[in-house]
């Protein structure tokens, strides 16, 4: 609740005209952002029935629906930015499920560390590095956690010696994501203009998991535990410098999807 009122405001206060997408030009004398792209493999839910057998010969077997898991893709969208922008400073993050309209990494103070980049080859041009990404939605509940690397990145080297950063770079990446539940739904009621808005979250289903000593043993969806929020994810990743975003006029609160504030 309070991580929602806290962006609402952040949106409020940027919502005029800027000279970068960070913020106020006297405040932020730089500003770089990078577009963020991420394809995951993971796990989504699948609708089936089950039988349940009846506890007496006098009463009929009925069905029941669950949802198991299988096989889904992804796709994340979202920016890397940093105000002030000097070298190897940490960057700001938001990503967001643009399919599901869901948040991943709401727009607030998280933030990716920038000092595992190193730059390689023969006119030291390349750049490999890890990135981390974790953090959480705007109900403050974790939305991602994944560990991602690459190699044979670009780099740019200005005529400052705070003056370079990452062009692009892309890799792999690996970690857990929280699947989208099935009739899962957030309602936010206006609290008027004294009142905090309410926030329910409706989750119709939790879909089925099994531990793997467990499938050993199955025998239908059933009897099956229910999955844990966050579930395996691994695939492509990519950022790269965008200085349409970096000089644009307006701010990153403007150009996130509301639902990812």
């Amino acid at each position: 609740m309070k991580k929602l009122m806290i962006a609402a405001a952040v949106a409020a206060m940027t919502a005029g005209a800027f000279a970068d997408a960070c913020s106020d030009p006297e405040v932020s004398s730089q500003c770089r952002a990078w577009d963020v792209k991420m394809s995951l493999k993971s796990l989504g839910p699948k609708k089936t029935t089950c039988k349940i057998s009846a506890e007496s010969p006098c009463e009929d077997d009925t069905k029941d629906t669950v949802y198991y898991m299988d096989n889904v893709t992804r796709k994340v969208k979202g920016y890397l930015w940093v105000c002030d922008y000097t070298c190897g400073a940490d960057a700001n993050v938001v990503l967001w499920d643009e399919k599901n309209k869901v948040a991943l990494i709401a727009y607030a103070e998280e933030a990716v560390a920038m000092d595992s980049l190193y730059v390689y080859g023969k006119k030291a041009t390349k750049v490999g590095g890890t990135l981390v990404f974790e953090g959480a939605d705007a109900l403050g509940v974790d939305g991602i956690a994944v560990t991602a690397s690459g190699v044979t990145g670009k780099m740019v080297r200005g005529t400052a010696d705070d003056d370079c950063y990452v062009k692009s770079l892309s890799g792999y990446a690996a970690g857990e994501i929280a699947y989208i539940k099935p009739g899962a739904k957030t309602i936010v009621k206006s609290g008027g203009l004294c009142g905090e808005p309410e926030v329910e979250v409706c989750d119709e289903y939790t879909a089925k998991l099994l531990p793997f000593c467990d499938a050993c043993c199955f025998e239908g969806w059933c009897d099956a535990e229910d999955a844990p929020d966050m579930v395996p994810a691994a695939g492509t990743w990519s950022m790269k410098y965008s200085k349409k975003v970096s000089k644009a006029n307006k701010s990153i609160a403007q150009l996130v999807p509301a639902y990812a504030l």
